[in-house]
């Protein structure tokens, strides 16, 4: 930074304070009282807009917390080049607690072997837009947003390019826990200490990658109970090393340094601090169908010394292969949040129909299981067990294992209007004899009647559900 050079700013919003960060060694945090994902009045933001202007701040990065700007990534057994963002929107609505909002809904699809990761950020629609609307109000003229977990996987990409997962504390015992490949971040989830049980969050990455990682780096004074079965790697991290590292100052948290720092700025970083994991397995990183740059120059080379038809023809070629190209920020504040529209090339989601199903019947009508076995053997699948539910509802329910997120996908679109109205949880475990139970809380009785098929035997429901 040269002597006259603004010093760079960063607002990390909280629920009850905003916090503003300067890159400075002093005097270089300040905090107001006030909750920025609510509307507030030019009143209220007063005192914020006196403090930028006497310090003429015109400029800011916001960190965004990963409960609000929520990275998942789904899989498709089968190579796609498009999907609707409705069917992306169907994928993460029952891992989400808010309503998804399309226009709020960012993904990108990721070649990975046989497979296609559908890489999605969902951002929460209310506190994103009151956030922009107070942050209008400021008279701030650019913008830029990132979250929680981008800012700290830019700076954990600059000492591992491979793949990892990572438990990083926040305030009143919340746990960010996210998994990513040097800077790209897959999953993101905020969960509750003193005890986290992340075992079910790292079976995610047996369905993303080839050879997933055992990495995971955890706070070196960090006091909660971190459970896991895997055998993981344990790294302890030091948030003043790494920011002395840097040359940041020590007070600043690991995404404000990560906001802070310049992705494509090249430095020499001492590897004790995040030793760097170069086995194969962390450097099995899908190839992003999108990332095509690398290739330009060689390409520009034949361009030049070709026809002026060819090169006509060569752009033609290359427009009709484009990928969905997703940006990795929200939008600035003065825009709205765009999808780019795309021409999908719709993919039947199909999956293996020897999975093990239970139906159980959660109602006082008889027959209910086996009316659900017979619309599920319409479907091809075979390995059906009926039974009584132990428990009494009054809405129908889909439970399953974490690593049967495509099956999940599948039942929604194909039974939304033979079993209505049923939440979908990934709550079954990896080691349940079943991987998807269905629990009928309502008649089936009008359905069946609406949707003739073949008949089948009644079987007798005499099994319960499975603990």
């Amino acid at each position: 930074m040269s002597l006259f050079a603004k010093p760079k700013i960063v607002f990390y919003p909280k629920n009850s304070n905003l916090e503003i960060y300067f890159d400075r060694k002093e005097n270089n945090v300040f905090s107001f009282e006030i909750d920025l994902w609510k509307k507030q009045t030019d009143v209220d933001l007063q005192p914020i807009a006196y403090f930028l202007k006497q310090n003429k701040i015109s400029e800011t990065t916001v960190i965004i917390p990963d409960d609000i700007s929520l990275t998942k990534s789904f899989i498709y057994d089968s190579q796609i080049s498009s999907i609707e963002k409705k069917e992306v929107v169907g994928l993460a609505e029952s891992f989400i607690s808010f309503k998804i909002d399309p226009d709020f809904l960012e993904y990108k699809l990721i070649s990975s072997g046989e497979k296609t990761i559908i890489n999605a950020t969902i951002y929460q629609k209310d506190k994103l837009s009151a956030l922009k609307e107070n942050l209008a109000l400021l008279g701030l003229s650019h913008v830029s947003f990132i979250s929680t977990s981008s800012a700290i996987s830019k700076i954990i990409a600059k000492f591992n390019p491979g793949q990892y997962f990572m438990v990083y504390p926040l305030e009143q015992k919340d746990y960010l826990l996210f998994l990513s490949t040097g800077a790209d971040v897959y999953l993101s989830t905020v969960i509750k200490g003193p005890i986290l049980d992340i075992q079910k969050i790292i079976n995610y990455s047996s369905l993303y990658f080839k050879d997933p990682t055992d990495k995971i780096y955890i706070k070196e004074d960090e006091t909660a109970e971190i459970n896991f079965t895997s055998e993981m790697v344990k790294t302890n991290y030091s948030e003043n090393q790494i920011a002395t590292e840097f040359k940041k100052p020590s007070n600043l948290p690991l995404p404000i340094i990560g906001a802070l720092i310049d992705e494509n700025t090249s430095t020499k970083l001492n590897s004790d601090i995040i030793p760097v994991d170069t086995s194969n397995n962390n450097l099995n990183k899908p190839k992003n169908m999108e990332n095509k740059k690398n290739i330009l120059p060689f390409i520009s080379v034949i361009i030049v010394t070709a026809v002026i038809a060819s090169i006509a023809i060569w752009f033609v070629l290359n427009r009709d292969n484009t990928q969905v190209d997703v940006i990795d920020e929200v939008p600035d504040q003065t825009e709205e949040i765009v999808q780019e529209e795309i021409t999908p090339t719709p993919t039947p989601l199909e999956i293996d129909k020897d999975i093990k199903l239970q139906v159980l019947n959660a109602t006082e009508i008889n027959g209910q299981a086996a009316t659900l076995k017979t619309i599920l053997t319409k479907y091809e699948f075979e390995s059906i067990a009926v039974g009584n539910s132990t428990e009494k509802l009054t809405a129908n329910e889909v439970r399953y294992k974490p690593s049967m997120a495509t099956a999940s996908a599948y039942f929604k679109e194909k039974l939304a209007t033979e079993f209505p109205g049923a939440t979908y949880s990934d709550i079954l475990k990896e080691t349940s004899t079943y991987d998807v139970v269905f629990l009928i809380g309502t008649d089936l009785g009008e359905v069946v009647q609406a949707t003739p098929t073949e008949a089948t035997s009644t079987p007798t429901e005499t099994e319960t559900e499975e603990e």
